[in-house]
């Protein structure tokens, strides 16, 4: 059966206006709930400004929420959860978008005819929303031969209302999906019934199982790929309505298409207005691409999956090959694995397992005996490369290959070659006071933990290895100090209990208060210890998605990660400051006795302790890579003039050059210790050590 929409004059049948054909798409989750092992966002405060102001979810009406975002990792959407501000935008979109102004139609029916194929279609009362924008035209909307109840016309809302075609990248198929009612039904089954086929499905269609459970149709002469359900019989006559109209924007404009092209159209749900979101991409299988029927601002519709630094379509290559094998994971249906892809897989694969084994900062983002691992599959999967099951695991793991050469900006003179490695051009970010006051007085920790995490988030991308690295050494030394400050705060109890130190006055001595320090800072470093090793474990950041919501969560837009970093030193820092203030109770309490052999042996213990702690100190200390006897040396080369450079030595001494007096000398030594305190110490020195500020022509 056919039935005809009659459209006003001034509109078009093809619908291809602005208002019909989107020019941008949404960024949604399209990947199941599986490893994940990289992550992107842009982390700039401009970036965010502008993709606040994009038209993506929120502006796609009603479009359903991202509850599963860059679920594996691949979409950055490596895979966000809306944030706050997202979330209100999506708000604002629901409520104040403009719609469309809806067109009235009238839909006239034929009479039915004789079908064997089922029965009836339900369309509810209203009108077409068609918006078009040319002469008076009639509409043929097959609605696959069904039977339609009387009246004679009808007007259906929920089908073509507000139909706006929306180009995405893939089908948010992990976000919007059916349900089923719980309820208990009651059917018999007739005797001797040997087939269990899907019900009622159109002649023209197959139904395919996915090997993750999801039902999904192929359309096998028009290559047509679909989710939505259509042995209902309304989605059918919509999806085709769908057709018919991305092939009358192809007549309108004489696109040429590729020979192996295929089709997928998806029909998101508006639960509130009625109606559905259309949503299509095109694929070739030449080119291992997607392509659209319009010029599109790819920038835009990649979105969160975006990189900075896009300047020409080469860069975007590898994510939209990414894309094409999602799409094969997605419908793996006639989808066969040749030789060549399963040659290429094994080489890639086996060179990121070498990587991963000699380069410590590789940009594999997987374990070297996970991707041997993989390699191991790969092999086992060409062995049943007919089967769905082998399709959807090679294409997966192509997917998620291309997605790290998009982020890692392969094929460009620019690449990332290194997982610390940042590809731009960015100002170097300096410590605020904050870091600067705190840092020494907590011994230098959140330093190291700053530089950690800035080594784990370069260009705001994170992978899961280094980050699982970093967490599972933060556990283990918070665990380590509640141990010590348990027993650190055992030894003040023990200490208090001496009678000559707590005599029963009410007059504190120096000991008992040193002492009453370092109870409070044990129990705080106890306290925090077991707070952070919960945190991670209740809610663990086991993936790359949330380990990049959990830092992104806790980035100050002025002092960054810098606060986390804090944080992080807090166990260690109050371990050390009980530790001190412990031995200084106990030293309080040894100097204070009248034995003068006992205050003695006790100072030159405490001497030879402090000249070894200070030189650990020295030697160790972290506040840079280098160390503090290099950086000393460093500096005093840059005041050090050109008569005295050649006579330093790598150990730091200086011998006297010759040709330089004692009065030169005494100068030179004048002009070094007033660049300890004024500027331009690494001004060069005068020609002649006698000038007075006078100059020559």
């Amino acid at each position: 059966m056919v039935a005809q929409l009659t459209v006003p004059e001034g509109q078009s049948s093809s619908g291809y206006s602005h208002g019909t054909l989107h020019p941008y798409t949404y960024g949604h989750s399209n990947a199941s709930k599986s490893d994940i092992s990289i992550d992107v966002r842009s982390t700039t405060t401009s970036g965010r400004s502008r993709r606040g102001a994009r038209l993506d979810v929120a502006h796609r009406p009603e479009a359903s929420g991202t509850s599963r975002v860059a679920a594996r990792g691949i979409s950055r959407v490596a895979s966000r959860a809306p944030s706050h501000a997202a979330s209100r935008a999506t708000s604002r979109s629901r409520s104040r978008a403009p719609s469309p102004v809806p067109s009235r139609t009238t839909l006239r029916t034929n009479p039915p005819s004789p079908n064997p194929f089922p029965t009836h279609i339900d369309l509810p009362n209203g009108t077409i929303t068609v918006p078009t924008t040319s002469q008076n035209t009639t509409l043929a909307i097959p609605l696959a031969d069904a039977i339609l109840p009387s009246p004679r016309s009808l007007a259906l809302p929920p089908l073509l209302n507000e139909a706006v075609i929306w180009p995405v990248l893939a089908i948010p198929r992990y976000d919007d999906y059916p349900t089923v009612s719980p309820d208990r039904p009651s059917w018999n089954l007739p005797p001797v019934t040997l087939s269990f086929s899907t019900e009622d499905v159109p002649p023209d269609w197959v139904s395919c199982a996915h090997p993750e459970g999801r039902l999904y149709f192929y359309h096998p002469i028009k290559r047509i790929y679909t989710d939505a359900d259509v042995r209902d019989h309304t989605i059918l006559a919509i999806l085709e309505a769908f057709e018919r109209r991305l092939c009358s924007i192809i007549q309108d404009n004489e696109l040429a298409l590729p020979n192996d092209y295929e089709l997928v159209l998806y029909l998101e749900e508006r639960k509130i207005s009625g109606g559905y979101n259309w949503l299509y991409y095109y694929v070739d299988h030449a080119t291992r691409s997607l392509f659209w029927l319009e010029e599109l601002n790819i920038i835009e519709m990649l979105g969160d999956d975006s990189v900075p630094g896009i300047k020409t379509p080469s860069c975007i290559k590898y994510e939209i090959e990414s894309k094409y094998w999602y799409h094969w994971e997605m419908y793996p249906h006639r989808h066969e694995v040749q030789e060549e892809v399963f040659t290429e897989l094994s080489a890639i694969l086996t060179f990121a397992s070498v990587d991963t084994i000699t380069s410590m900062t590789s940009t594999v983002t997987y374990r070297a005996d996970e991707v041997h691992r993989m390699l191991g599959l790969v092999k086992s999967a060409k062995a049943a490369s007919k089967m769905d099951f082998s399709t959807v695991a090679v294409a997966r793991l192509m997917s998620l290959l291309m997605r790290q050469r998009f982020l890692n900006l392969y094929g460009q003179t620019f690449a990332r070659l290194q997982r610390d490695q940042s590809v731009y051009k960015a100002k170097e970010h300096n410590r605020t006071p904050l870091i600067r006051l705190l840092s020494p007085l907590f011994w230098n920790a959140p330093q190291v933990h700053l530089r950690s995490l800035e080594r784990i988030w370069i260009d705001g991308i994170i992978t899961i290895v280094p980050w699982s690295t970093f967490i599972g050494k933060l556990h283990n030394e918070w665990q380590e100090f509640v141990l010590y400050a348990t027993v650190l705060l055992n030894a003040n109890v023990a200490f208090l209990a001496i009678p000559s130190v707590d005599d029963g006055t009410t007059t504190l001595t120096a000991a008992q208060i040193s002492s009453y320090l370092s109870i409070v800072t044990s129990v705080g470093s106890i306290l925090l210890g077991l707070l952070l090793v919960r945190q991670h474990r209740v809610k663990s950041k086991d993936t790359a998605d949330d380990a990049w919501r959990y830092l992104s969560s806790r980035k100050h837009p002025t002092l960054g990660l810098e606060t986390l970093a804090i944080i992080y030193s807090l166990p260690y820092a109050l371990l050390m400051w009980g530790m001190v203030t412990f031995l200084l109770a106990f030293s309080f309490e040894c100097f204070t006795t009248p034995d003068k052999v006992g205050v003695f042996t006790t100072a030159a213990g405490w001497i030879a302790v402090a000249m070894l702690v200070f030189w650990s100190i020295f030697t160790g200390w972290e506040s840079d890579e280098t160390s503090i006897w290099e950086r000393v040396q460093s500096r005093l080369k840059t005041m050090v003039p050109a008569k005295l450079k050649a006579s330093i030595h790598d150990d730091g001494a200086s011998v006297r050059p010759q040709g330089m007096d004692e009065k030169s000398v005494q100068k030179w030594l004048a002009r070094v210790l007033r660049h300890n305190v004024f500027p331009h110490s690494s001004d060069p020195p005068p020609t002649e050590p006698d000038a007075r500020g006078g100059s020559s022509v």
